[in-house]
């Protein structure tokens, strides 16, 4: 639920949303856990998300400016009736957004989110409590040290802290600032920072994309440090700077940490629609299958969970491992990775060269008003028309591929726009398929 603060994200949305989630999750009150990442309106809303849920009896667990996977980890393991994550992740400073999870630490599923919509729809009463039954808050201080030690019991720590690395690490002050150091320094590693005291205003562009990490690539190479870590203002997003201070490209993120864990447990993988043909490389090495779902977190964890595979993400720098924390978990992508240069004995950017190189461009097209109901029909036909012998693929939008290139259409879950996404081996190639469908898109 995202939006900007004062404008789509006002405080009746907010006490409407929260009540009609947590009537999805109970009948009678529970315990909700709550965290932030520490953008200027988070702690605004906060106070109004805590007094909702206190009305309506419920008791409030209050992490802080904690990472959406502490929080999620830490719904699930203190068995909390359900969580709420007060972020708007790598949207600017002027957005934010509540993410709503159940008592497993799982993000919510389509039917969970209409339910939500009809109780708004209803205009249903909700039952608000007498100051006898009002819920009551408590802090805990102790949520980010659990999640570090789970994760850190799922990689072989002995054999990263045996190479001594140097770690450069860039939070965009803000959740990460409240694991990272413990977590590498936990390793073994001599650890760096930049920007990595909480703020209000992020010291840098949030999205951890190359352009906004020539910062981190800088004191890579300053402090001589043998790799560097960049996350999004709530951390679960994580990319990677090499030993030459050059960010790699999150997509790189989740092949990485992939070809680690894939080393110790084959697994099959679960990835979105729009995640780089890299993994189907990487799965080809190791005899695994690959599973596309819809752009989405929720729809990689559950394809993850329904079929029993225990590793997956997104190309976006999210990496999944189920039977250490069901979703997003930059914690676990930094470990993995680490371990990965560890067992190789090589700097990163001789381990890139093991993997193919594809290019991979984004664009988008804004929209001023809704879709008509026929756009993807007739998107269909004119893509049709236009790339003769390619499959096709309906599950989100339109995404048109075949072996060696692909280019995905689809509607942005996050702003009113098309999201256009082209992958080739080529530059100029992925540069003509993402104008090709951009124009498909215009003309109708």
């Amino acid at each position: 639920m995202r939006g900007i603060v004062g404008t789509d994200l006002t405080p009746p949305t907010i006490v409407s949303f929260v009540a009609a989630f947590l009537k999805t999750l109970r009948n009678e009150p529970g315990t909700l856990l709550i965290g932030r990442d520490a953008r200027k309106s988070g702690n605004l809303i906060q106070h109004i998300v805590e007094g909702t849920a206190n009305s309506l009896g419920w008791n409030c667990l209050l992490a802080g400016i904690v990472p959406t996977p502490t929080v999620l980890f830490a719904t699930r393991k203190l068995g909390c009736d359900g969580g709420i994550v007060i972020t708007a992740s790598h949207n600017p400073a002027q957005w934010n957004a509540l993410k709503f999870c159940d008592s497993q630490g799982l993000f919510l599923r389509e039917d969970q989110v209409r339910q939500i919509e009809a109780i708004l729809a209803k205009k249903v009463e909700f039952p608000w409590k007498d100051y006898r039954a009002i819920g009551q808050n408590s802090y805990r201080e102790d949520i980010t040290a659990m999640h570090i030690n789970e994760v850190l019991a799922h990689i072989d720590v002995e054999l990263i802290r045996k190479k001594r690395f140097k770690v450069v690490v860039d939070p965009c002050g803000s959740a990460g600032s409240s694991v990272d150091r413990d977590f590498v320094e936990a390793l073994g590693c001599t650890v760096f920072s930049i920007n990595d005291k909480i703020t209000e205003n992020f010291p840098r562009e949030p999205e951890p994309v190359p352009q906004n990490l020539s910062m981190l690539g800088k004191e890579v190479l300053r402090r001589k440090a043998h790799i560097g870590f960049a996350q999004d203002p709530d951390a679960d997003r994580l990319a990677v700077v090499s030993e030459m201070g050059r960010p790699i490209g999150e997509e790189y993120t989740l092949v990485l940490a992939g070809e680690s864990y894939l080393r110790r447990k084959k697994t099959d993988i679960a990835v979105n629609l729009s995640t780089s043909m890299m993994v189907d490389d990487l799965a080809g090495r190791y005899g695994c299958s690959v599973y596309r779902t819809k752009i989405g977190e929720i729809h990689v964890t559950d394809t993850l969970l329904q079929k029993g595979i225990d590793f997956g993400g997104e190309g976006n720098g999210g990496t999944i491992i189920p039977s250490i924390n069901p979703c997003r978990d930059s914690l676990v992508a930094m470990g993995l990775i680490l371990e990965l240069l560890a067992r190789e004995g090589r700097n990163l950017s001789d381990i890139l060269l093991d993997f193919p190189s594809y290019s991979m461009i984004k664009n988008k097209v804004s929209l001023e008003r809704p879709l008509p109901e026929d756009f993807y029909t007739k998107l269909r036909v004119s893509c049709m028309d236009t790339f003769k012998d390619y499959s096709y693929n309906e599950l989100d939008g339109i995404k048109i591929y075949n072996k060696e290139e692909w280019v995905h259409i689809r509607s942005s879950n996050t702003e009113p726009a098309i999201r256009i996404m082209s992958e080739s081996v080529k530059p100029e190639r992925s540069e003509e398929l993402l104008e090709l469908c951009r124009k498909l898109v215009l003309s109708l």
